[in-house]
């Protein structure tokens, strides 16, 4: 089991659009929690819990990966014009529990 942490800053003029998108995704993925800075608006952190090594790194490909960029049905794509310096700005991290 690992957590998986998701950073990026969602454009001012976009955030709506964005707040209305993640409704959707954390409908769809119930391991998700979603937080913003209290201290940088605008500022979102993915929390997502008990995802598998091979789960993560699909995630990954999915949305940090050359072909996501090019794959208009990617579930993640729309993340690309609201991040604040686009799909470059994302940051995945993966950590596992030290034993």
């Amino acid at each position: 089991m690992c957590i998986v942490f998701v950073e990026y800053r969602i454009e001012e003029a976009c955030r709506n659009k964005y707040l209305e998108w993640s409704d959707g995704i954390r409908r769809q993925h119930q391991q998700l929690e979603l937080y913003e800075g209290t201290d940088q608006p605008n500022l979102f952190v993915e929390i997502w819990n008990g995802l598998s090594e091979e789960e993560y790194h699909s995630m990954k490909q999915a949305r940090a990966g050359a072909e996501a960029a090019e794959d208009d049905s990617n579930l993640w794509k729309p993340l690309d014009h609201w991040i604040k310096g686009g799909r470059a700005k994302l940051q995945i991290w993966h950590f596992k529990k030290v034993e």
